[in-house]
């Protein structure tokens, strides 16, 4: 299905499924959309296909079973709007059944799985019942410093398949059916300090080509929350990954940082800027304490990548009002930094002379002109998060007279440029390998790695983390280094984020 459409009101097209289909593709307009969105024959919502604002997506779309289907498209108000629908059907498994050979480690499970083999009639019943009232995952005492941790989902006839995204250690997996049950889990013995988020995806469709990329994207086609967690959600309203699972266990860092401690509030506005290098404009968010708080031209200055996720994902501004109120860091200013458009954002934040250049020679510049600040290397602080934790690093590697801290979360250094086009493989360790060889730069390091960040090995975090933390101590950087028994996971990057700033200015209690 390719459609392109043209809409200054409410617009429809009709599209008759006549068996379970997946579709993957992508959505463009000229201009924001209020929604596209799609119902079934009954009127009811099956999927949002992109959030009000935006003007790009891509699309995940699973449509379960035959129907007549309308795609809805509803344009900013009185904007004459060009969109482009690109969906292909990708060719489905004849069986769509899937459920590996799980060990139960659970006591608990353990033994209701040996009553429903012994044909008790309650014993699912009695289970769900305790799991209705206790809230999911299970957690049971393992030893002193762990935990045994298990995600379950309760089945129906129709469920075929049941997948955990952020589950510890693994990433994604795939539950397990208790034979003879509705019962479907999987079991984890982790820290007792861990802290993440994760959802579940039910019937994802299991595709006929064996694409590991495109088979792990498809589990965003089914994705919601676990129904019979009792904790917070986290990241409300997100309309392609939706509100997430939470799990904290006792000994999980404090996250206190990111509640309002009536703390006096600073401010935060939100600015355009074009850029002659790039030839492309960007949003840009500018948050200043309180004025209780003044700020001199030399005050420190905080620059995010992603900064639309840590205005949201992660509540950056209370953070900082907290640690300045606190006296654990000095005021300071901070700018939220976003790719123009999603699609630019692996290329922006991955190495990249152009862009580093661009921060180093144009963005601080005008900051430093238009704010009418100073700020030096050592007070210039780059921050990120996986790509924007490798962005971080690199620009300050290759601009130190200009960023002069690294506030570096889950960085992706298994990333190393294609070396040619013949090129089977790439450099296991390339930024560590290239810190070894080259001089030393004057740049104060704070990087953490989640503890379940190993899989899918080719873009593991935690082992690259590793051996480039060890390539910079060898080096002689001065290094923080905070290993969390978390996932790629912002739930878990809102609390550290805290511990990163504190780290860098040298308070010895980083531990919120």
């Amino acid at each position: 299905m390719h459609q392109h459409f043209t809409i200054t009101t409410h617009s429809q097209w009709k599209q008759y499924i006549d068996a379970p289909s997946y579709f993957r593709g992508s959505i463009v307009s000229d201009n924001p959309i209020q929604a596209i969105y799609v119902t079934d024959s009954s009127g009811s919502t099956v999927r949002q296909l992109i959030q009000n604002g935006e003007q790009e997506a891509e699309v995940f779309l699973y449509l379960d079973h035959a129907d007549h289907y309308i795609f809805h498209l509803v344009p900013q108000p009185e904007v004459r709007t060009c969109v482009t629908i690109a969906l292909h059907a990708v060719p489905l498994k004849n069986d769509q059944y899937l459920s590996p050979n799980h060990t139960i480690i659970s006591p608990l499970l353990f033994r209701t799985a040996q009553r429903i083999a012994q044909h008790d009639a309650i014993a699912e019943t009695t289970f769900w019942t305790l799991m209705d009232k206790r809230g999911t995952p299970l957690i049971e005492e393992s030893d002193g410093n762990n935990t045994i941790v298990t995600f379950l989902y309760q089945g129906d006839t129709s469920t075929q398949n049941v997948l955990v995204l952020g589950a510890p250690y693994d990433g994604q997996v795939q539950l397990a059916q208790i034979p003879n049950s509705n019962i479907w889990f999987k079991s984890y013995e982790i820290p007792n300090s861990s802290r993440f988020s994760y959802r579940i995806a039910v019937n994802v469709p299991q595709l006929a080509d064996n694409n590991w990329t495109e088979q792990y994207l498809a589990a965003f086609s089914t994705i919601k929350v676990d129904p019979k967690n009792h904790q917070p959600q986290f990241n409300h309203g997100d309309a392609l990954f939706g509100s997430a699972s939470t799990l904290t266990l006792a000994q999980a860092p404090s996250d206190s940082t990111i509640e309002e401690h009536r703390s006096p509030k600073g401010s935060v506005k939100e600015l355009q800027y074009y850029s002659q290098q790039l030839n492309n404009t960007r949003t840009v968010h500018l948050y200043q304490p309180h004025t209780k708080y003044p700020l001199d031209a030399s005050s420190p200055l905080l620059i995010l990548f992603d900064g639309s996720e840590y205005l949201s994902k992660v509540p950056t501004p209370v953070i900082l009002d907290n640690l300045i109120a606190e006296g654990r860091i000095p005021p300071m200013r901070a700018v939220f930094i976003d790719t123009p458009s999603p699609k630019l954002r692996a290329q922006e934040l991955t190495p990249n002379t152009a862009f580093a250049n661009f921060l180093a020679t144009e963005f601080k510049p005008w900051l430093c002109e238009s704010l009418n600040i100073r700020p030096d290397a050592k007070n210039t602080i780059l921050s990120g998060s996986s790509f924007g934790g490798l962005a971080s690093l690199y620009i300050a590697y290759k601009y130190p007279e200009q960023f002069g801290k690294v506030l570096s979360q889950s960085g992706s250094f298994w990333w190393a440029p294609q070396t040619s086009p013949q090129a089977v493989t790439k450099p296991e360790h390339w930024f560590a390998d290239i810190i070894v060889q080259e001089p030393t730069q004057p740049i104060d390091i704070y990087m953490n790695a989640g503890l379940f960040e190993i899989k899918p090995k080719s873009y593991e975090i935690l082992e690259t983390n590793r051996k480039l933390v060890s390539a910079l101590k060898t080096r002689g950087y001065r290094v923080t280094f905070e290993e969390v028994a978390c996932g790629h996971d912002y739930f878990s990057w809102r609390v550290t984020l805290a511990h990163g700033l504190t780290a860098l200015f040298n308070h010895p209690q980083y531990q919120t």
